[in-house]
């Protein structure tokens, strides 16, 4: 996910919604968005490469974790997959349940927002490891380190808080992560692009909705998935 914004306690019926794009090698196998049959709770995507997932929501606690990569960053093989951090965090379980800062270099470079008992945080460990509790409001990540401007977050991040404070319906935000513009949101490429764009929205009565959108190489669709649930239960 490479590009990503959160609206937490901004839209009168959905206090929680979490949007954005997954830019990844079409190469690189991955499990459309599905709940888990592991017990672990787990709404999510996966990645079968590394086992871990990019964005997800733990049907129990409603726990929401979301991930992107950091580009310029060269990958280190020997460092556990950022995969693995969301998974844990979602599921409340694991060495990474809740980590600290000191854990995050662990972990090839990445930004990360969580959504959980303690409220809205952002993770990262670029430009340094760091975690930060958000306030209500809209914020947005990239792939970019986050003292960095980033267009194509702001933009985004615009379009997420014109909907939020109109009360408008989330879903539709959708066809804006696919729309043209500059900075584009969506990315076209025969080896690398936008794999999937994927919305989360929690109601304030415990409804969930989720909705992922695939792509293939070019740009093609390749399919949706849209799921219903309530969290508890």
């Amino acid at each position: 996910m490479c590009v990503v914004a959160l609206a937490y306690r901004v839209h009168p019926d959905w206090p929680i919604i979490l949007i954005g794009n997954r830019d990844e090698f079409h190469a690189r196998p991955a499990a459309p968005l599905h709940a888990w049959d592991d017990g672990s709770g787990i709404v999510a995507g996966r990645d079968l490469q590394a086992g871990g997932t990019w964005l997800g929501v733990h049907t129990q606690s409603g726990r929401a974790v979301v991930v992107t990569n950091v580009r310029g960053a060269m990958p280190d093989p020997a460092k556990d997959s950022r995969g693995a951090i969301v998974t844990d965090l979602l599921s409340g379980q694991g060495r990474f349940a809740d980590p600290a800062a000191a854990d995050l270099d662990r972990f090839n470079a990445f930004n990360l927002f969580a959504v959980g008992s303690h409220g809205p945080r952002r993770f990262t460990n670029r430009p340094r490891p760091q975690i930060s509790s958000l306030a209500p409001g809209v914020h947005a990540l990239a792939n970019e380190p986050v003292d960095r401007p980033c267009p194509r977050a702001e933009r985004l991040r615009a379009a997420l808080a014109a909907v939020a404070a109109a009360g408008g319906d989330p879903e539709g935000l959708l066809d804006t992560l696919t729309a043209e513009g500059s900075p584009a949101l969506f990315l076209m490429g025969e080896v690398y692009g936008t794999r999937a764009s994927t919305l989360i929205a929690v109601a304030t009565d415990g409804r969930a909705r989720m909705v992922e959108r695939r792509y293939e190489a070019g740009g093609r669709p390749g399919g949706t998935t849209a799921l219903d649930f309530r969290i508890g239960e």
